[in-house]
């Protein structure tokens, strides 16, 4: 793969920001978009800026329909779903509590969770738990931020609802064991929900390998627009009570005898109520054709030579220290570093993003909306306590670690 040549397609990477050179490291936040993604965005806006479904039954709601459908047929191919159990949502956050408020969780259940998750898989839980008065029980992990499966093991039991977990961690960049811990849950009885948010973007996915239930990601994370996927389960999804309800999650509304009474769509429509980003799906489809064209494969061997590079120049740093797995085959690309300094991570990060005379180094500090982590590691985010992230993808390169790196070191050796 050339991949300087691919850096082409990212426009922002081969431009000045204010003289200085942009090295965008914060990938876990939000990937940039190809040309051809913003393109066909472009497209859908001034060619034909219709809307999908049987509202209307002009050219414009026919090509936005077509296109729509295309896309979520090459989603569906390429995480090895039907299309039937695709549910365009806002965000993963709008797809976990799409199911977190949709399953029938009773009081004398429990719902499984790790330390390891964020922010959008906790709390939809502990909401639902204590609405109901379920137990919501949280698996800790050892002191390098793995968790095995024996470790959920002892929480899963015959009462458990569900077990919902992060397939990557956005601070740790651990991978977790999921196919053995869904398959202890199923062994209970017990539904499994996945996380793919940081995981999704880096590696292959195949849902019915996997066998869970529901995964859930976004595609902002993975170079498309701002949309969430909800997999599940064509029976299962079909067992969900309704979430959202209006317009086209309908076959009909009845009106007889002074009441409604409707007959609602089976999946993935009774859970698209309303107008959907059509612009945002159309991108979708852009997206899936841009990374099967350079191939998850190559994007995962290429960012483990990225990994393997930034853990060596790291470890060459004394005052540093790297959350989660020192090996990189157990971790994505992203990197929350503990800084051994009385300097602020959040000080840090708005250093390299004004203060470097040739580059703008951007990167992220703070508790990356996964709190608990970083309580649980000895930190306090309340007070501003918190690590310094950097999260990479394939169009980053060695020579932007080597200047990171090198900034870092020279930062804190002036702290000295």
């Amino acid at each position: 793969m050339d991949w300087l040549k691919i850096r082409e397609d990212f426009p922002v990477l081969n431009k000045k920001i204010e003289g200085k050179r942009v090295i965008y490291f914060d990938n876990a936040c939000n990937t940039l978009r190809p040309n051809c993604v913003v393109d066909a965005i472009v497209d859908y806006l001034k060619n034909h800026p219709g809307c999908a479904g049987k509202r209307s039954s002009h050219y414009f709601s026919k090509e936005t329909e077509e296109k729509c459908q295309e896309a979520r047929e090459k989603l569906a191919k390429f995480i090895k779903a039907l299309p039937s159990e695709i549910v365009w949502t806002k965000n993963t956050t709008e797809a976990i509590n799409l199911v977190a408020n949709s399953l029938r969780i009773k009081k004398e259940q429990n719902v499984v969770c790790s330390i390891l998750d964020h922010h959008s898989l906790l709390l939809p839980f502990y909401k639902r738990c204590s609405e109901t008065q379920a137990e919501l029980r949280i698996v800790e992990c050892s002191k390098e931020c793995t968790i095995d499966a024996e470790r959920f093991a002892e929480k899963i039991d015959e009462n458990t609802a569900i077990v919902a977990i992060t397939h990557a961690s956005n601070v740790a960049g651990t991978i977790l064991p999921v196919k053995e811990i869904i398959k202890i849950a199923h062994e209970n009885n017990a539904l499994a929900l996945v996380d793919g948010a940081q995981y999704a973007p880096h590696k292959a996915i195949d849902v019915k390998k996997l066998d869970a239930d529901f995964y859930c990601f976004s595609m902002h994370k993975m170079l498309g627009p701002a949309l969430g996927i909800l997999y599940g389960k064509e029976d299962v999804l079909n067992e969900l009570k309704l979430f959202m309800v209006g317009g086209d999650t309908i076959k009909d509304v009845v009106y007889r005898n002074g009441q409604l009474l409707p007959d609602f769509l089976p999946a993935p429509k009774r859970f698209e109520a309303g107008l959907q980003d059509y612009a945002a799906i159309i991108g979708t489809g852009a997206a899936i054709n841009y990374l099967k064209k350079i191939g998850m494969e190559n994007i995962e061997e290429r960012e483990q030579k990225l990994c393997k590079k930034m853990m060596r120049n790291i470890s060459q740093i004394s005052e540093v220290r790297v959350v989660g797995p020192i090996d990189v085959k157990k971790r994505v690309a992203t990197f929350s570093l503990i800084l051994e300094k009385t300097i602020s991570p959040k000080d840090v990060a708005e250093y390299f993003d004004t203060e470097l005379k040739k580059y703008k180094i951007m990167l992220r500090a703070g508790a990356h909306c996964a709190n608990p982590l970083h309580y649980f590691l000895g930190m306090n985010p309340s007070k501003g306590e918190g690590t310094l992230r950097a999260s990479l993808y394939f169009y980053n390169t060695p020579e932007e670690i080597d200047i990171f790196t090198y900034e870092l070191e020279k930062l804190l050796e002036k702290v000295k």
